[in-house]
């Protein structure tokens, strides 16, 4: 199975932005398992730990304090901090917003909201220029027999597990596998692929909308798998 270091060795540029969720959670859970060191730059100090857990319901990361109270008196204060690391070959940048108290194993430390999308350059690259791209917008026609309906490409991994979000209440259930659905991914010629459905949950979105989160695998052939895993995993220019 590919991942993002390895991916990143072999591009171009030397520099990816990776927008799938399901890759940045596979990053951090890497990170906290390796206790991979985290350098955050603040104005006047610099804040040195590593990650203690993570947290993919509530989508938050918990951090160590460090051994110099001024900085962690500072990452508290911060609406946002990044994070830079070298972690398995490659340098990743991430930032995490709203740094709150919290206690880990009966040791104070930092909860933070993870982060939404990832920096990750070969090491010694330089930085990154020009503007990031926003978060994926990826509609897509999902048919089941006769019945056809719109859902959302929210996210994608580099081995094509994926998630999708369409409008609440769709008949479908754990096992089915969608045949022929079609992903707009802005180009001329929608790509056809099939989804094997591993999970279907009714889910309350953050702006209190209702939709089905279906989760699944893409099936395709190379040429269209790589299309879409560049919609999540952007080589930058």
């Amino acid at each position: 199975m590919s991942d993002i270091a390895t991916r990143l060795g072999n591009t171009t540029t030397g520099q990816l932005l990776v927008r799938s969720g399901i890759e940045i959670e596979r990053v951090l859970k890497a990170m906290v398992l390796d206790r991979t060191p985290l350098t955050a730059k603040l104005p006047e100090m610099v804040f040195l730990s590593h990650l203690l857990s993570f947290d993919p319901l509530e989508r938050s990361v918990v951090v160590a304090y460090c051994d110099h109270k001024p900085a962690n008196t500072a990452v508290l204060a911060a609406r946002s901090v990044t994070m830079l690391c070298n972690h398995r070959g490659a340098q990743f940048a991430f930032a995490c917003k709203q740094p709150r108290h919290a206690v880990h194993a009966g040791h104070p430390a930092i909860r933070m909201v993870a982060p939404p999308i990832m920096l990750a350059m070969q090491p010694r690259h330089g930085k990154v220029s020009g503007k990031l791209p926003g978060e994926a917008d990826v509609e897509c026609e999902l048919r089941m027999g006769v019945l056809s309906f719109d859902a959302k490409l929210v996210d994608m991994s580099l081995d094509g597990h994926a998630f999708l979000l369409g409008a609440p209440a769709i008949p479908l259930c754990a096992g089915t596998r969608l045949e022929g659905a079609r992903i707009l991914d802005n180009a001329r010629e929608p790509v056809i692929v099939d989804i094997e459905v591993e999970q279907v949950i009714q889910a309350v979105l953050p702006d209190g909308r209702r939709a089905t989160r279906i989760g699944g695998r893409v099936v395709a052939d190379r040429q269209q798998m790589e299309r879409l895993t560049r919609l999540f995993v952007i080589d930058l220019q």
